[in-house]
């Protein structure tokens, strides 16, 4: 029972820090409404992943950096987005040695030039990582 608890307390927690992480990313315009399966090519400590995929909307010089909906970011030389980083490499790269299905779901173009996307693997959100969410929390509790 007490998993659960902190869990939900941890959901809650990043779902306050939300708003903080992706403030400085409006507006959007939307890319590729539907699932858009791709290709995992490393993630940078300033929070975003790169991939390679195919969409007409985009020109085919891969790779494309995505930033990952409800994953927090930060400055490059933080601690927290260096652990954040750490951890998306480790898990999308756990992935696809396990020949999982890495998608994108609803492809936008932020007003900085940036991609963002939430991220499947499987169907399963990387967003709800634990340690991600543990990861945010963090970045919360500081304010970023």
């Amino acid at each position: 029972m007490g998993s659960k608890i902190r869990m939900l307390a941890h959901a809650l927690c990043i779902a306050c820090a939300l708003p903080l992480a992706c403030a400085h990313a409006q507006p959007t315009r939307n890319l590729h409404p539907g699932p858009l399966p791709a290709e995992f090519r490393g993630c940078d400590a300033a929070g975003s992943c790169h991939f390679v995929f195919e969409t007409s909307v985009l020109p085919a010089v891969p790779p494309h950096r995505v930033r990952p909906d409800g994953v927090p970011h930060g400055a490059p030389d933080d601690i927290v987005a260096i652990a954040v980083r750490d951890r998306l490499n480790a898990l999308m790269s756990s992935m696809i040695h396990q020949h999982k299905r890495i998608v994108l779901h609803d492809l936008r173009a932020l007003g900085d030039g940036s991609l963002a996307a939430r991220i499947t693997v499987n169907e399963a959100d990387v967003a709800r990582d634990p340690v991600l969410l543990e990861l945010g929390q963090r970045v919360a509790g500081t304010g970023q």
